[in-house]
């Protein structure tokens, strides 16, 4: 019996199925590995990473609404050297067929370029996604530009 593959590349980058987890659905992947197996992806995008430390949004942050939900997280997230020191290792030892893609944050070009040479080199990053436009910061919806 023949089989199909579902492989697909995508701006160079080989996944082996075209399902990936949009950004932030899977924080940095250590939480969402206890219940599923995240090998079985085509990959995942990670929270935001700035070059600080951010917060994000008070509470509430989910709202649920008849027919779905709203949320604002504010792109909280831990900053680029916590992610680089405790959260690219474990994701490098522990996915290795689904491929990790972070998704950068800044308010300017500097900043962007900040987070990228600080945890370029990983041996988890597949690429980035960078987070051009949040509507839910101060800025009122244009983070850069």
């Amino acid at each position: 019996m023949a089989t199909s593959s579902l492989a697909v590349n995508a701006a160079g980058i080989d996944f082996q199925n075209p399902v990936l987890l949009a950004a932030g659905t899977a924080a940095y992947g250590r939480e969402l590995a206890r219940v599923i197996d995240i090998e079985k992806l085509g990959g995942l995008i990670t929270k935001a990473v700035s070059v600080e430390r951010r917060h994000g949004a008070r509470a509430p942050r989910v709202a649920e609404f008849e027919g779905g939900m709203i949320n604002a997280v504010g792109l909280a997230n831990p900053g680029m050297e916590e992610v680089r020191d405790e959260h690219l290792p474990w994701l490098a030892a522990n996915v290795r067929r689904a491929k990790v893609l972070v998704n950068v944050v800044g308010n300017q070009i500097e900043e962007f370029a900040a987070v990228v040479s600080t945890i370029d080199g990983s041996p988890a990053i597949s690429g980035y996604e960078l987070n051009v436009s949040c509507p839910n910061v101060k800025a009122g919806g244009i983070e850069f530009g």
